[in-house]
């Protein structure tokens, strides 16, 4: 994980477009495969708020606590939210100086599938494309991710 990084994802938001407009196995297949390499930003709250040393770097110590917030569905289940740029970030707050991770889907699936998680998945852009990735899904593509690895290795 990084901190506040500038972050873009022009082709997943693509993606996200084309399986909004026609959900087609080639939409969903171009989706996850932009998903599974994206670099989202995560909100995040870290208290106490870490300063900047003087060269602007911001460094997190053991006395920092660091929470994800989570969006509840009409369902009652909790998602992490995973936003493609900043202007998707701002449709969920327009505050100045938001707290950010950048992280990717192995990131999200660690938390999601971690023994006390109580996350149902992780939502991509829940004020813009609106794309939930379930538990079940992020199991699946977890498990795809490992067979392929393995095989290569055996190769």
């Amino acid at each position: 994980m990084e901190l506040n990084k500038p972050v873009t994802n022009p082709m997943l938001v693509g993606a996200i477009q084309l399986l909004k407009a026609e959900n087609t196995p080639d939409h969903s297949k171009l989706f996850t495969q932009e998903m599974l390499q994206a670099r989202f930003l995560s909100p995040v709250i870290i208290t106490p708020p870490p300063e900047p040393d003087e060269t602007g770097k911001v460094h997190l110590t053991k006395d920092n606590k660091i929470q994800f917030p989570m969006l509840t569905a009409s369902d009652g289940n909790s998602y992490f939210m995973a936003f493609t740029d900043m202007e998707e970030l701002t449709n969920w707050s327009k505050e100045e100086k938001k707290q950010t991770f950048i992280m990717k889907f192995d990131d999200y699936a660690a938390m999601v599938l971690g023994k006390d998680s109580r996350a149902a998945g992780f939502v991509v852009n829940p004020y813009g494309g609106n794309i939930i990735i379930t538990k079940e899904n992020i199991a699946r593509l977890t498990a795809a991710k490992a067979a392929a690895k393995k095989e290569i290795k055996s190769s």
